[in-house]
């Protein structure tokens, strides 16, 4: 009787000791799995910012486009007042060389 208790405390010693074991395995995949978390939230913080930014600047490339389309529109404007005025004034210069003639 002694003997059958004595393995069965050992039994369940071992089974305690595998029960141990079998934690202290899973505590370390708790931790790993709270590493992974945080690197994974430091990603995504990183990912939130750089599209934050993108938006940024693509509303400050639209902002330039408009720029650059004023500016393009004012330019072709001022070069047809410019080639008209030399049209008109190489009229002139012809009249007059015309008339001189």
């Amino acid at each position: 009787m002694v003997e059958d208790n004595t393995a069965l405390v050992e039994e369940r010693e071992r089974e305690i000791i595998k029960i141990v074991q079998s934690i202290a395995d899973l505590n370390e995949i708790f931790r790993d799995l709270a590493t992974m978390i945080v690197e994974q939230g430091t990603v995504l913080d990183r990912i939130d910012y750089n599209v934050e930014q993108a938006a940024v600047k693509i509303e400050e490339g639209v902002v330039e486009l408009q720029k650059a389309e004023k500016s393009q529109k004012g330019t072709r404007k001022m070069l047809c007042i410019i080639v008209l005025a030399l049209l008109v004034v190489g009229g002139m210069v012809g009249y007059i060389a015309y008339k001189a003639a």
